[in-house]
């Protein structure tokens, strides 16, 4: 069953529960209402009527006084008083009827024998019993009440054509049947209007979702309200632009990883087919000369170097994403000397001036990590540097009291379309000039995922053919002590 269905029905069942209650209410109300207004008017009437007949029996004993004393009336007397003024009474709609104490039947004006049962009939002096019946198919109520005439008893029954109170329920059943049959056609028509408009906006949810499914992750819902509904469209745009940031950083890590692994085949292929082809050359040839082998033991030798290097620089980007490393407060000067006596023989091969103006500034560092991107910094300082060239390794705090470390060269430099990546793996600004000093494209890769480790932002500055400046800023409020 579909939601608007589901509004639909429990609307109308809800509707046809409290109306159809409020309506026998209703006519319940008011027919009890009519009815005991009925009833008092008619014990009032009944009233009235014994009150006239004492009032004629007190005329008829005046009438037959004599001297200055009353005669007693006898009972066959009061019988024809009683008559005589019942067959006077032309009240359309009453019935009456009066029974001696002998239930003898002094007057009545109806056929007594289709009455049946006369239970309003056991009643006492000045108690007043009442009963409603139907007579020649009308109902009447019929109020008795017992009255005393000069010692005689007489049960004086008057009967009220009430039908109409009866008449006005079945009115009212009948109006309140057809207006609910009016209302329930309209209620119907709306119901099914707005939960249309209701649900709409759901179902214009389910189609995003559906597109969404289908690969669109760019796929939006209108937010129009700021209801329920609205606020749900809104948060459904939440999740889809979370979904989409999520999918395409999934594609982009998809994307480094091919590449990665293309650029690390690409790599491995080229060494390994310079070490196969001069082992094949040395193994199926024996006419070379001692140049010619001293030459393809070299290229070998250089290969495997390559090769190893690129074991190790692979080794470190493992482990790099993968421990929990323990930092220690380390003194920077005294790192960076050590750094700066570990490279003097490959600084001097090299013709190239290496200047440290470092301040005594304490960091918490993984130690080996830092000497790890310390070197690789100056490494492809001197890459990028000719001979007579200086390098220019720096360490102070800058005007928001954080500890920079730079690494200036006065080499080729860096074109700007490919500053943002360098720090990709196997990525090579001149990859002649880097191949043959044995470079693999990972140093950077290393330095960025060791900053990333320690806090720290990585900033680069290049010109071509001026040089380079990368300054490594470790955050004074995590790093500094």
């Amino acid at each position: 069953m579909k939601f608007w269905e589901k509004i639909f029905i429990s609307t109308l069942v809800v509707f046809e529960i409290f109306f159809l209650s409020a309506s026998i209410y209703l006519i319940n109300s008011n027919f009890k209402l009519n009815l005991n207004i009925g009833i008092d008017s008619g014990i009032r009437e009944q009233e009235r009527f014994c009150t006239s007949i004492n009032s004629n029996i007190s005329l008829f004993r005046i009438q037959k006084a004599s001297g200055e004393y009353k005669t007693r009336l006898d009972k066959q007397n009061i019988d024809l008083m009683i008559n005589t003024y019942l067959r006077n009474f032309r009240e359309q709609g009453v019935c009456l009827d009066v029974i001696d104490e002998s239930n003898n039947i002094i007057f009545a004006n109806y056929q007594t024998d289709i009455l049946g049962r006369r239970d309003e009939l056991n009643t006492t002096l000045d108690k007043v019993n009442y009963i409603i019946r139907d007579l020649n198919g009308k109902t009447y109520l019929f109020v008795t009440r017992e009255i005393n005439l000069d010692q005689n008893y007489y049960k004086v029954s008057y009967g009220k054509d009430i039908s109409s109170i009866y008449r006005n329920r079945e009115y009212l059943i009948n109006l309140f049947i057809k207006l609910n049959v009016v209302i329930s056609i309209i209620l119907i028509i709306v119901i099914i209007i707005l939960s249309k408009i209701i649900v709409n906006p759901i179902n214009k949810l389910m189609k995003s979702a559906r597109v969404i499914a289908g690969g669109n992750f760019s796929e939006r819902v209108k937010v129009a309200s700021s209801d329920e509904v609205g606020l749900l469209a809104k948060n459904f745009n939440d999740m889809a632009a979370i979904v989409e940031e999520k999918i395409n950083e999934l594609e982009k890590i998809s994307e480094d990883k091919q590449r990665f692994i293309d650029n690390l085949a690409h790599e491995l292929r080229t060494p390994l087919t310079s070490i196969i082809g001069y082992a094949d050359f040395l193994r199926t040839n024996r006419g070379y000369d001692g140049e010619t082998l001293i030459t393809s033991l070299s290229y070998i030798y250089d290969e495997g170097k390559r090769l190893e290097k690129l074991a190790f620089n692979l080794m470190e980007l493992i482990v790099l994403k993968k421990e929990d490393f323990k930092m220690k407060e380390e003194n920077m000067k005294t790192l960076l000397e050590e750094v700066h006596n570990s490279l003097i023989p490959k600084l001097e091969m090299n013709s190239i001036h290496l200047e440290v103006l470092v301040e005594s500034l304490s960091l918490l560092i993984d130690r080996d990590l830092i000497k790890i991107l310390i070197t690789n910094l100056i490494d492809n300082a001197i890459k990028a540097s000719k001979a007579g060239d200086k390098i220019c390794i720096s360490l102070y705090k800058d005007n928001k009291l954080n500890i920079v470390l730079k690494v200036k060269d006065m080499g080729i430099g860096i074109p700007k379309e490919d500053i943002l990546k360098i720090f990709e793996p196997f990525f090579m600004v001149d990859k002649s000039r880097s191949r043959s000093n044995n470079g693999v494209g990972l140093g950077l890769s290393i330095c960025a995922e060791i900053a990333k480790i320690h806090n720290a932002t990585i900033d680069i500055e290049s010109e071509i053919n001026k040089g380079t400046s990368i300054k490594v800023i470790f955050n004074k409020a995590n790093k500094e002590y």
